[in-house]
């Protein structure tokens, strides 16, 4: 394959894997509104807890639990893009992930009414909306690279080149890694400057 044929091939698995995202998001927020009175109910306490968290949590904190979630679903885009089977199962992480957004940006507006929109505009929007992106592009390299292994696999070409295949894909994840460790610290200085400014 060249890589004339090759990028097309990465931007339509870009493009594929945002609108299963945004689906995920869309759901998320429908099995909020949709969820029955003792769902909702629960929901909605998690959502005052959620925002209670990251206005009393210290930065240093804030910035842990923050970076650590995302991470966390980092690294198991990572570790099932080595596996020869771990295709599926990242999308699931992918669509678990987005459906997790669209619900917390529910709660948040059901918990707190006209002010919920702040709050989330402040409070997670810039983490989560960059958590999502981010992890779209790692769970389309690790879906690529579990393709990759996958053919070796079942091909007569064995393990040719998997050394450094597998080094140029560990350093886009560090990388992906590094923005998201940014993104997360963006969030916490605006969860400082909306305790400032409206607290």
């Amino acid at each position: 394959m060249t890589i004339h044929e090759e990028i097309p091939k990465r931007l339509i698995m870009f493009i594929s894997l945002c609108l299963l995202t945004l689906l995920g998001v869309l759901f998320g927020t429908l099995l909020f509104i949709y969820a029955d009175e003792d769902r909702t109910q629960a929901l909605l306490a998690l959502g005052d807890s959620f925002i209670s968290d990251r206005l009393s949590l210290d930065p240093g904190a804030l910035l842990l639990k923050v970076f650590g979630v995302g991470a966390l679903f980092m690294i198991t885009a990572f570790i099932l893009g080595l596996c020869a089977v771990g295709q599926p199962f990242c999308i699931i992480v992918l669509i678990y992930r987005a459906v997790g957004f669209g619900s917390a940006m529910a709660q948040v507006y059901g918990a707190s009414g006209k002010e919920g929109f702040r709050e989330f505009i402040f409070l997670y929007f810039p983490e989560g909306a960059a958590a999502l992106l981010i992890l779209i592009l790692a769970a389309r390299e690790s879906l690529s690279m579990s393709g990759i292994i996958l053919r070796r696999l079942i091909s007569d070409r064995g393990y040719e080149n998997t050394k450094e295949i597998t080094k140029l894909y560990s350093v886009k994840f560090m990388i992906l890694l590094a923005i998201y460790g940014v993104c997360s610290l963006v969030q916490c200085i605006m969860a400082l400057i909306y305790t400032k400014a409206f607290m």
